[in-house]
C-alpha cells in the first residue's frame, strides 16, 4: 500500500482503539485465535471468506449470550457492532446462517474440544487454594440429537470441582460405551498432580493405570457390584473395629435431610488393585423432611493417595464434589442452554454446540458468575460484554 493511503479498515480500528481506552491489546486479543488456528478446517482453501477461528469465536460469543441454535448464532452476529466484529477477525460481510450451519457441522468435535480445553486450563484453576486441583468425570447423552435409527451421540467430560470448568470433553464411540473414552479423554489433558473422581462404571484397573502412569495424577474411584470380587474384598474389611474418622454436617435440600458419615482403612497389602491406598466406607441416612424413618445406603471408594496427602476431611470434599459435574455443567446445559431439545442434528453439529456451551459456561464461572442463565441475559444486552468475556478471559 503506498505511503499515505488510508486502509479502509482505519476508521474501524481507531474506533476500536478508543473503545479499549485507547490502546488495543495485542497480547491478550489474539490469545483465543491463536489457539484456534490449530483446528483443522475442513473447507476447501478455495473460496473461504471467513477464518476459521473468527467463525468459532463468533458461535462462542453468542452462546456465552444465550444462543441455542446457529441461527441465533447468526442473529447475534447480524446484531453486534462494527468494532465488535472487528475484534473478532470479521472486517467486511457479516457470515450468515448457512456458513455458520455448514462450518459447524464439519469442524471435527474431538479436535475442538481438545483446543478449548486446553485453551482454558492454561489459565489454571485458581480456586484451589493451593491443594490438588480435583477434576471429575462422567458423560451425558445429547438426547435431542437423535436422527432416524442412529443413537444420540454421548459425550464424556472432566470438569473441575472448584471452577466447574470443562478441561476437556470427548464422543464415545458408537456401539461402544464411557470407559475407552474416558482414557481416551485423560490422555489429552493435562493432569499431572490432580486427583480424578469418577463414578463405578469407572473403577477400572486400566483406568487407574492410565492416571497414575500416563497422566501422573491419583484418583478417588467409587466401588459398587460392577466389579464384585473388589468389592467383596472391601466388604471383608473389619470395618466393626474401624471408628468414625469425619461427619458431614447434617443438609438440608430439596424436600430432604442427609447425613454421612466416613470410615477409613490404610491398604498394604491383599486389595489388588493397582495403587489403591485407602478404602473409604461412606454410610448415608437420608430421610423427607418430617418423616421419622432414615433409609442407610452403604457405599465403598478407594484412593491411590496415602492419609498423609488425602486427610479424612478432604477425602469427603472430593468424595462430594464429585457430583459437581452434574450440578455444575449437564444440568446448566439441558435447563439453561435447553440442550435436550436441540435440533442440531446433522454432522458434527451436537458435539461442537455442546462445546461451545461448556466453554461458555467455564468462562462465566471463570468471571465470577454462579448463576449461568443471569450471566448470559447480562453478556446479551450488550456484544462488548460477550467478546470481552470470550477474548480476554
Amino acid at each position: 500500500m503506498p505511503a499515505g493511503t488510508v486502509s479502509p479498515i482505519d476508521p474501524c480500528l481507531d474506533q476500536l482503539t478508543r473503545f479499549v481506552g485507547g490502546v488495543v491489546d495485542e497480547k491478550q486479543v489474539p490469545r483465543l485465535m491463536t489457539a484456534l488456528e490449530v483446528v483443522p478446517d475442513p473447507r476447501d482453501r478455495r473460496g473461504r471468506r471467513y477464518s476459521l477461528p473468527s467463525l468459532i469465536a463468533i458461535a462462542l460469543c453468542a452462546v456465552a449470550a444465550g444462543a441455542r441454535s446457529y441461527s441465533s448464532i447468526a442473529d447475534w452476529a447480524v446484531a453486534a457492532p462494527r468494532e465488535v466484529l472487528v475484534r473478532l477477525g470479521i472486517r467486511f460481510r457479516v457470515p450468515s446462517e448457512a456458513t455458520i450451519r455448514q462450518v459447524l457441522g464439519r469442524v471435527e468435535g474431538d479436535g475442538l474440544d481438545l483446543v478449548l480445553g486446553r485453551y482454558l486450563s492454561d489459565a489454571g484453576d485458581n480456586d484451589s487454594g493451593g491443594e490438588r486441583v480435583a477434576v471429575a468425570v462422567d458423560g451425558k447423552t445429547v438426547r435431542g440429537a437423535r436422527a432416524g435409527e442412529e443413537s444420540a451421540p454421548h459425550l464424556v467430560s472432566a470438569v473441575t470441582h472448584t471452577g466447574g470448568v470443562v478441561l476437556g470433553q470427548c464422543r464415545t464411540a458408537d456401539k461402544s460405551n464411557e470407559i475407552s473414552a474416558v482414557r481416551r479423554l485423560l490422555r489429552g489433558i493435562d493432569l499431572v498432580g490432580a486427583v480424578v473422581t469418577v463414578d463405578a462404571m469407572h473403577t477400572q484397573k486400566a483406568t487407574a493405570r492410565c492416571l497414575r502412569e500416563r497422566c501422573r495424577a491419583e484418583y478417588v474411584m467409587v466401588v459398587k457390584a460392577n466389579q464384585p470380587g473388589l468389592l467383596a474384598r472391601i466388604r471383608e474389611l473389619p470395618w466393626e473395629q474401624v471408628p468414625v474418622v469425619w461427619s458431614d454436617p447434617l443438609e438440608r435440600g430439596h424436600g430432604r435431610e442427609e447425613a454421612r458419615i466416613y470410615k477409613i482403612v490404610t491398604v498394604t497389602r491383599g486389595l489388588r488393585f493397582p495403587y489403591a491406598q485407602q478404602v473409604i466406607e461412606i454410610t448415608r441416612r437420608r430421610r423427607r423432611i418430617g418423616a421419622d424413618r432414615w433409609s442407610i445406603e452403604v457405599v465403598y471408594a478407594i484412593c491411590s493417595l496415602p492419609c498423609e496427602q488425602a486427610p479424612p476431611k478432604l477425602l469427603a470434599r472430593w468424595i462430594r464434589g464429585h457430583w459437581s459435574i452434574e450440578n455444575r455443567v449437564h444440568w446448566v446445559r439441558d435447563v439453561t442452554f435447553d440442550e435436550d431439545r436441540s435440533t442440531v442434528r446433522a454432522g458434527h453439529g451436537p458435539q461442537v454446540m455442546a462445546t461451545l456451551r461448556n466453554t461458555a459456561i467455564s468462562l462465566h464461572r471463570r468471571a465470577g458468575q454462579s448463576n449461568i442463565a443471569q450471566a448470559c441475559r447480562r453478556v446479551a444486552v450488550n456484544p462488548h460484554r460477550a467478546v470481552d468475556l470470550v477474548l480476554r478471559s
